[in-house]
Formats: structure tokens, sequence, C-alpha cells
């Protein structure tokens, strides 16, 4: 970013007080990328992208008008002034909405890494041809990489208002993903995986291969399994999936609008009693740690869920308001045209102390699910309702037996909650595929299954 923008955001703020604007605050978010797809052992697809615009928000009358460009200079300062004064005028709901005064400090976060900008075409078409080519090598079953691509991303963003707060943030990093099909006979499996990465010599294209062809050699022959209730251990990615499609249910707006059941539910127990989930702006090692939200505000460590009841929401400044608590740092935008919402940052169940084998173990006999997919059509977000295809291995006397595939998994969010019987310990936010949100592998007692 270059100083003339921020000449620009600062001509913006000052004049806003000739339109009559009270308050006024301005979003900034500037992104640029390159990004290389092989195939077949060459470069096939090579792009560079630059994006970037600004949001303009100020008070008047009661009222919070909007307005945002990707033009950056003078000539565009009327232009948001005005519409964002006709905003106000137009809006007839009156909410209680200011822009905030920001913190005292903010924590410096190490999010940019400079030696990465050093990366280019040459290191990002290399280190995708060695991903693909290692897929190809591992096993002669692995008949095709179907995606393999690399990128190189940096993006900042500035808020400033007019109550003298100034947030500024940059980050870059370096990221992989690849999937390859599997043939034996007729069967065909396929299996993907990518990460993201703030130190470039931390990638190894050969690992990460290895992960990806082993997924979909292990998925070969895969057969069908009884309809029944069974015990069900859901490793961490797909119970990460599950837990993502109704995080939103811990958010406060959707609590107020009656949208979350949650919101009824409030000091009361909704999981079992070993349970607590948390929502953490920043963790160490975690390249998404962010410490303020597109307001401004400092991001928390709140628990939402405390021994398996539920102590609080996800708030941004708005929804705090009205509920007379202070806002958790989860008022995020979805880019500069958005306007502010609530999302979680590292959302997770919190660990147990159970490994996976230890977990799969103690089931005995039951199903292994490590993948699940129809997150969109097979979720209930409101009644916690799912049904979810998914894909993992029959477990026979407390080992894995063989891959299971064309099964489907029912039940309910809430229901799962209570019924968990043991927690993994691998949530783990360093990892590089790491999900923001993160769910322990899980051991459940009975859950339907359908099958043949």
């Amino acid at each position: 970013m270059n100083n003339y923008t921020e000449e620009i955001i600062n001509k913006l703020l000052s004049q806003s007080k000739e339109y009559g604007f009270e308050e006024a605050e301005v979003y900034y978010e500037e992104e640029s990328a390159i990004s290389v797809q092989v195939l077949n052992g060459e470069v096939s697809v090579f792009e560079e992208s630059k994006t970037n615009g600004l949001s303009f928000r100020g008070k008047q009358c009661g009222q919070m008008g909007y307005a945002f460009t990707e033009k950056i200079d003078d000539d565009v300062i009327p232009f948001l002034l005005s519409q964002a004064k006709d905003n106000c005028q137009v809006l007839e709901v009156k909410e209680n909405v200011s822009v905030y005064e920001g913190e005292t400090t903010y924590p410096k976060l190490k999010t940019y890494n400079e030696d990465l900008e050093k990366i280019g075409y040459q290191e990002l078409a290399s280190s995708a041809l060695i991903l693909e080519k290692s897929m190809l090598d591992y096993d002669k079953r692995i008949i095709a990489s179907d995606y393999c691509s690399t990128a190189y991303a940096d993006q900042c963003v500035l808020i400033m208002n007019t109550k003298g707060m100034r947030c500024f943030n940059r980050s870059n990093h370096f990221a992989a993903y690849a999937s390859c099909r599997a043939q034996d006979g007729e069967d065909v499996q396929t299996a993907e995986k990518g990460g993201a990465y703030i130190d470039y010599n931390a990638f190894h294209p050969e690992d990460l291969a290895r992960d990806i062809a082993k997924m979909a050699i292990d998925k070969l022959n895969a057969s069908n399994v009884s309809s029944d209730k069974y015990p069900v251990v859901i490793d961490t990615r797909a119970a990460s999936d599950i837990l993502e499609a109704f995080s939103g249910n811990f958010s406060a707006d959707a609590m107020q609008k009656g949208i979350s059941l949650l919101g009824k539910n409030m000091d009361k127990q909704i999981a079992a009693k070993f349970i607590s989930i948390r929502d953490v702006g920043i963790v160490g090692g975690s390249i998404e740690s962010v410490a303020f939200d597109s307001e401004g505000v400092l991001t928390k460590d709140t628990i939402l869920v405390d021994c398996g009841i539920l102590i609080s929401a996800l708030h941004n400044r708005k929804t705090a308001s009205k509920a007379g608590v202070i806002s958790t740092g989860n008022g995020f935008r979805s880019g500069y045209k958005g306007s502010i919402g609530i999302q979680s940052t590292h959302l997770f169940i919190e660990p147990g102390k159970c490994t996976l084998n230890e977990l799969i173990e103690t089931a005995k006999n039951g199903i292994y699910i490590t993948d699940v997919s129809g997150l969109h059509a097979g979720v209930n977000a409101i009644s916690g309702d799912f049904s979810l295809l998914c894909e993992g291995f029959l477990i026979k006397d407390g080992k894995i037996d063989r891959p299971l595939n064309q099964i489907t998994i029912s039940d309910n969010f809430y229901a799962i909650l209570m019924k968990i019987a043991l927690l993994g310990d691998d949530v783990d936010f360093k990892k590089p595929d790491a999900n923001m949100t993160q769910s322990p592998s899980l051991l459940i007692p009975d859950v339907a299954i359908s099958g043949e």
C-alpha cells in the first residue's frame, strides 16, 4: 500500500464533516497474487492479479450510510460521500451503530514474511512440477494428476476513522493444492489436499504428494456396509467440516433473530459435560491469527461452551450493544464491498487426551469416517439435522479393516454434542492444511449409517 492511498483516506474522512456526517470510517483492502497450474509435466496456466478497494461508512441522523469504490483518487471522494449521505436518508430502521474509538495498543503479529516476496514464476512452477511428478511416481495405480497448483498471495488491510483509530495489517503466504486419481481394475478413486505456508522452506512437495497419493490408494476397492446404528469415530477433518457447517449458530446475530436454536439455551447444558468450545483470535503458529476485526476491535479468547454449558455468543459491536455486553471481536466483513457481519476466528472444540488409534480401539467394531460431503444440501443449520455422504473404513476388532464408500451418516448436531463419548488430541492450527474451525476426532457410540 502506498502513501497516496492513505492521503486519499485522510481527505475522505476530513471532508465527511462537510457532508453532515457525525462520524465516519474507511475500510481499505488490497491483495495481489500469482499462481501456476501444471498438467502432464508442463505449466498449463499462469495468472497474476491485483485488486484493491475501499468502503466508506458514515453516521448521519442516527443512520449509518455506506458506499464503496475500486477507484482510489481525489475525484471519487464527492461520489462516496454523496452516495453514503443518500443511503442514510432512505434507511428507515434506526440502529444503535457507531464507529469504534480503537484500542490503546494492538499486538504485533508476525503475519508477513519478507523472504516470501522473492517467490516468483520459477519457484511456483518448479514446486508444482515436483508435486505432480511425486504424486504420479508414488504408485503405478496413480494414473493421473487432475489438478496441481501453487500460488503466492500478499494482502493488507487498513481501517481508519474520525475518532483517531488506525489499524493496519499485512500478511502473505505460499499455498499448494493438488488432487490425483488412482485406479485398480475398474475401481477409480480420487483424493485431494492443500496447505498454506508463511515459510516457503517448510513446504516439501514430496510429502504433500505422498499424503494425497496414499489417500487415493487407501480408498481403492471400497465396498458398502449394512444400514444400522454403529459406534462411529469421526476423524478431525470430517468432524471439523461438520462443526464449521453449524458454526453460524454461535453468532449472536443469528440468536437475536431467532435463526439459531442456541439463543434459547444460554446458560443451559447443550453438550456433554467434558465438552468446551472456544473462539480465539490469536493462536501461536497459525498463519490465520488476527489481532483485530473489521471494526478495529481486539480479537479475544471467547469461551462459548464451558463444561457443556453455553455461556456466550460471538458478537460484533452492533449485537453486543443490543445484548448489553462488549464485542468479542468477531465483527468481520467478507471484503470491502461487504457489510459487517459475524465470523469466527479459530473456533474449536477443546481436544481430549486420546490418540486416534485409541478411539478406534475403543470403538471395537464400528465405522471410521474420514471425509463427509454434501454439506450445503445435507445440512439444516436451524434444526441441526444433517444427512451426509461419507467415506471411511470399517473398524473390526479395534483396527482399521477395509475401505467403505456409498454410505451416509445421519444425525443431529445438537444431539451429537450430547452423545460424544471421547475426544481425540488432534486439534492443531499449526498444520499447513488446518481449518480455521476445528474439532478433535470424536467417538460417538451410536450413529445411524445408511448403506446397502
